[in-house]
């Protein structure tokens, strides 16, 4: 169980602001009596594919320092049957969705028709559900474990000699800095990034929280991927295409390469991002992915 010793001093003074040590101790150990041996942090291929970016791979991105991150996943938009941690997808993005229809945490075809999702189906979707029940359960609790993560990965990334960053939203799309603002100021030496789908004046990011918007079939949705791009912020779309083969232009702005790596922060703004179609997204008819 977690408790404060000499070893987490820097801890303990990052979050003297904001809880005190009975308090957050105690939130910790209910988060971990909830979770067990889940984490609400780990990794994917894409994640992966960030960490292991070599010099002359990052000396071709806007930003060329070393990064080490990390993503949370929880059950995406309505796939709990009990929550909608997605509240601004579009049908489309809803059938398609990666945390649902590919890789590890694909349901099958049968249960992406229906939208019944059993999710007890796997260890990967189980842990979906245990930090979404923390989450909806105890706040305090989900929000001082994350700390606590973000902590030790932070750490790490320093004895590897490399910067921290982490992604909060890996298959959803909650608005950290109003649930979590807490976790932005303890961490300022930490890059923090996501996806949204929300309208841009909804979102208040702060200096160390980068959001890009993800693109959609509807026509509001769209109307939102305009603001955010003439905010000076880029705008993900996934092409119809493997990852070799993404179109230069979309809509009069330049495309890069999103499938290079997940760090969005590093892309240099005024570009969509352009995205290859994967899992179930590679049969959509929705319009969520754009045909080339």
């Amino acid at each position: 169980m977690f408790k404060f010793t000499k070893r987490n001093e820097d801890l303990r003074q990052r979050i003297q602001d904001h809880f005190t040590n009975e308090q957050f101790a105690a939130a910790v150990n209910r988060a971990i009596t909830h979770l067990g041996s889940t984490n609400i942090f780990g990794s994917s291929y894409k994640i992966e594919l960030s960490n292991a970016l070599n010099p002359a791979d990052l000396a071709l991105l806007a930003n060329s320092d070393e990064y080490l991150t990390m993503v949370s996943y929880l059950p995406p938009a309505d796939s709990s049957g009990k929550w909608n941690f997605c509240p601004w997808a579009t049908d489309g993005c809803r059938a398609v969705c990666l945390g649902i229809g590919s890789g590890r945490m694909n349901h099958g075809k049968d249960a992406l028709a229906t939208r019944e999702f059993d999710m007890d189906k796997t260890v990967v979707t189980q842990a979906m559900m245990k930090r979404a029940e923390l989450f909806m359960a105890d706040r305090e609790a989900y929000i001082c474990k994350m700390i606590v993560e973000i902590w030790l990965h932070l750490n790490k990334a320093t004895r590897q000699e490399k910067l921290a960053a982490v992604r909060p939203n890996g298959t959803t799309d909650i608005l950290y800095e109003k649930v979590a603002p807490q976790i932005f100021a303890i961490f300022q030496d930490v890059q923090f990034y996501d996806y949204t789908k929300a309208p841009l004046k909804l979102r208040k990011p702060t200096t160390n929280y980068h959001l890009t918007f993800s693109r959609a079939e509807t026509l509001e949705n769209q109307q939102n991927a305009a603001e955010w791009i003439d905010a000076g912020f880029n705008a993900a779309v996934v092409f119809n295409t493997d990852k070799y083969n993404l179109p230069a232009e979309f809509e009069n702005r330049p495309v890069l390469n999103g499938d290079i790596h997940d760090m969005r922060f590093k892309d240099a703004p005024g570009h969509w991002v352009g995205l290859s179609a994967k899992g179930a997204a590679k049969k959509d008819t929705s319009g969520f992915v754009v045909q080339v």
